[in-house]
Order: C-alpha cells, then sequence, then structure tokens
C-alpha cells in the first residue's frame, strides 16, 4: 500500500495489481527464512567440511560435497522457516466470532 502510493505520488502506476493476502503472507515468511537459512549454511560450512560430517554422522552412505551442502542448506530453512511461521502465526491478530445484533 505504501509502494503504491509512492508510486502514485511520483506519476507512475505498478503494472501488477497488488498480490494477495496469502502471497504476501507467504512471502513475508519464506523470504526472511530463505536469506537466514543462507546465512546459516555459510556461517555453518566456513566451520564444518560437509564430506567430513557424513563421515562422521552416516558413515554407510557416499554423500558429496555439493550433496552436503544442499542438505545443509534444506535443513536450516526448514529450522527458520518453522521459526518464521510461527512467529508470523503469533502475530496474527485473533479472531473473533461475529455476533448477532440481539433483538430488544
Amino acid at each position: 500500500l505504501a509502494l503504491t502510493t509512492l508510486l502514485a505520488a511520483c506519476g507512475s502506476e505498478p503494472s501488477e495489481p497488488p498480490a494477495s493476502p496469502l502471497a504476501a503472507r507467504l512471502g513475508a515468511v519464506m523470504w526472511p527464512s530463505f536469506f537466514a537459512a543462507g546465512v546459516a549454511t555459510m556461517v555453518f560450512f566456513a566451520v564444518v567440511d560437509p564430506t567430513e560430517l557424513a563421515a562422521i554422522t552416516w558413515p554407510q552412505w557416499d554423500i558429496s560435497r555439493e550433496a552436503g551442502y544442499t542438505l545443509g542448506f534444506f535443513m536450516f530453512w526448514a529450522c527458520t522457516l518453522s521459526a518464521c511461521s510461527f512467529t508470523a502465526l503469533l502475530l496474527d491478530p485473533p479472531r473473533r466470532p461475529r455476533r448477532e445484533p440481539t433483538a430488544q
């Protein structure tokens, strides 16, 4: 809404209508969790080698370095997605049931 107002004040209109509330909520949850997972992956794998971690945790499986990075990223994304989803759930105001007007 603020961007639309700003663009209208500048004289240019957005080319697409604003996103639906569900799309906006999904974007508000998915993007920060994706970003946080990327940062967590970089920090974690700056210290830990995925091939050594795989040899310690799953010695019977041959996991490449790239597969280790991928699995690690998706693990971090699942963790941060659950945290962001829980935050969005807590920020959602409670919905009160509508009361029918009473006849007098």
